[in-house]
């Protein structure tokens, strides 16, 4: 009676094992690709990393309303050229594009707003720009990819007599030069 039974519990693992314990909480889909195009973990993860998301989509074909240009978000101290560390994920963004995409030459531009000397102002973007610029030389990427260049306050994008537009115009921007995009299999948004 004992070896029937554990016969019995052998059959029974050899099935599991070879068809598999089905998940009644898992989706199958027939089509996955379409589920990673547009599920929910494709949508969260462009609203969580809209700068790598737009540039990727960019390089890969997609036509988009601001062209060629994509502004790179971090925060600096009043007055600092160095941005604050919790606030570069962008950058590591567009470090790994860079080394995704080796013939993708970009502009690194600086701007701020008109608050204080347009002297002082037109140095500080500078610096600003050549920190990426070195950021990215630093982890392996060639010079001859990048170029930087500050424009200070001279390029507003937006009304520097409230905060909010003040907060606007200081950026840095990258600028896509010289680079044929690869056309893409992707949707177009």
């Amino acid at each position: 009676m004992a070896g029937k039974s554990l016969f019995v519990c052998y059959l029974l693992l050899q099935v599991i094992f070879l068809t598999g314990c089905p998940d009644p909480n898992k989706k199958y889909a027939l089509k996955p690709l379409t589920e990673v195009q547009t599920g929910e973990s494709e949508k969260a993860a462009r609203q969580a990393a809209p700068f790598a998301d737009d540039l990727v989509r960019f390089l890969r074909g997609n036509t988009r309303k601001g062209g060629d240009t994509f502004i790179l978000r971090l925060e600096f101290d009043p007055g600092g050229f160095a941005p604050r560390m919790d606030s570069i994920a962008d950058l590591e963004a567009l470090l790994l594009i860079m080394r995704d995409f080796p013939d993708l030459r970009i502009a690194i531009e600086g701007h701020t707003d008109n608050a204080g000397e347009p002297k002082k102002n037109l140095r500080l973007s500078q610096w600003r720009a050549e920190w990426v610029q070195h950021f990215l030389k630093e982890r392996g990427i060639a010079a001859e990819r990048m170029e930087a260049q500050g424009y200070g306050d001279t390029d507003p994008i937006a009304d520097n007599s409230t905060e909010a537009g003040q907060k606007e115009n200081r950026r840095l921007v990258i600028r896509v030069l010289n680079f044929d995009r690869v056309p893409s299999k992707l949707p177009r948004r």
